[in-house]
């Protein structure tokens, strides 16, 4: 999952199964028809899914250069002062002192765009009614445009492109309000024109499915995905999650239903993507449940497989590369036609509130590339083929 307020209400589904005052609108100029997005350029290494993370890969010099980076806002604080929804900047435009964080490291999205060197930004932006009833309805009637105008506002701000990853896993049963198709394609399709309007012309909009096993339990059936597709003209890429081996299933018995493997579900979005000439982004992919850094594996969630953090296994570097990363570049190569960003989440997920004991959220691990010298290494070789072959 990843690290956005949407959380807050993730950790008693994942128990189970592994953010108003107003300072003023931003002041952005409005144009009368919306610039073309700009084309992407090759394949994309994206990193995140905090500052922490973001400085420990950089820093650490052991892995190759990104592309761009990660960083999650709340759309409904994007404008609530001592919050600003992980922007990092007041309604004024002016940089913030502080960094915000929900329990996940900590987050700025301004400071991510500026800091590193590194030109482009993929957003995850949260629209859920988790703790915001009724939100997507008032961002449909207009209700929120201000809070569009101040996100049009940071992307004028970004050197490079702006990723936008709209009510990101919407498939998602923890997503409140994205339950309803109609609903949350008039959301998005609000927050696109509103942002086109006001003439940014280098954002790009995703549409990010989770394509998780674990949310087909939870609905106890297999769900079209596109019947949230809000329109060619609304959507630039197509994005899924990558959490597990493709061929996955859950060890814990399921009444008369059998979920899809996470292969199966991203064959849909990339299958989808195919046949609307869109290209794919792997939106969130970390090797859930494993340690980099300890070299073990334990159980995630007693949905899927038992009590988190459990029934903890000796793993070798060489089982790790073999049973996650391996299977990932290679699902890439097989779609290279269509798939051109993975974005990695290089985080010590133990040791942050949100994810680390008593495990609420289920038990995550540690990802850091930068941990385990032979990991990045083969890393580092995989993506600089994957990105050579053009």
């Amino acid at each position: 999952m990843t690290a956005m307020r949407r959380w807050t209400t993730f950790l008693a589904v994942s128990a189970l199964i592994a953010g108003c005052g107003r300072n003023g609108a931003a002041d952005v100029p409005m144009a009368d028809t919306a610039s073309a997005p700009r084309p992407h350029a090759g394949k994309q290494l994206i990193i995140g899914q905090d500052l922490s993370a973001v400085r420990g890969y950089m820093a650490s010099d052991c892995c190759v250069q990104p592309d761009g980076l990660t960083a999650y806002l709340d759309f409904y604080d994007l404008l609530t002062p001592g919050d600003f929804g992980g922007l990092g900047i007041d309604a004024d435009g002016e940089q913030l002192d502080f960094e915000l964080s929900w329990g996940a490291g900590p987050n700025s999205a301004y400071l991510t765009a500026t800091d590193f060197g590194v030109r482009d930004i993929a957003i995850g932006l949260s629209i859920t009614e988790n703790e915001h009833p009724g939100g997507l309805q008032r961002i449909a009637d207009g209700e929120h445009d201000e809070e569009i105008r101040q996100l049009a506002r940071f992307a004028s701000m970004v050197e490079g492109r702006v990723y936008l990853r709209i009510g990101y896993e919407f498939d998602g049963a923890w997503n409140h309000g994205y339950w309803n198709p109609e609903l949350y394609i008039a959301a998005y399709r609000r927050i696109v024109d509103v942002l086109r309007e006001t003439g940014v012309d280098n954002v790009e909009y995703v549409l990010q499915a989770s394509a998780a096993g674990v949310d087909e339990i939870i609905d106890g059936r297999h769900e079209d995905i596109s019947v949230w597709y809000p329109g060619d003209e609304y959507v630039d890429w197509l994005g899924l999650s990558w959490f597990m081996h493709p061929d996955e299933q859950s060890i814990v018995p399921q009444a008369d239903f059998t979920p899809l493997t996470p292969g199966q579900l991203s064959d849909e979005v990339v299958q989808l993507a195919r046949g609307k000439g869109k290209p794919v982004m792997i939106a969130e992919a970390s090797p859930q449940a494993m340690d980099l850094n300890e070299n073990f594996t334990a159980h995630h969630s007693p949905l899927w497989d038992g009590e988190p953090a459990s029934d903890q296994r000796p793993i070798t570097d060489e089982e790790i590369w073999h049973y996650w990363f391996a299977p990932l570049f290679a699902y890439m190569e097989e779609n290279r036609d269509v798939i051109d960003a993975l974005a990695y989440i290089n985080v010590d997920w133990d040791s942050q509130p949100m994810w680390g004991p008593p495990y609420a959220s289920g038990f995550w691990g540690d990802t850091r590339l930068e941990t385990n010298p032979e990991i990045a290494r083969r890393f580092n070789e995989a993506v600089t083929d994957w990105k050579s072959r053009e």
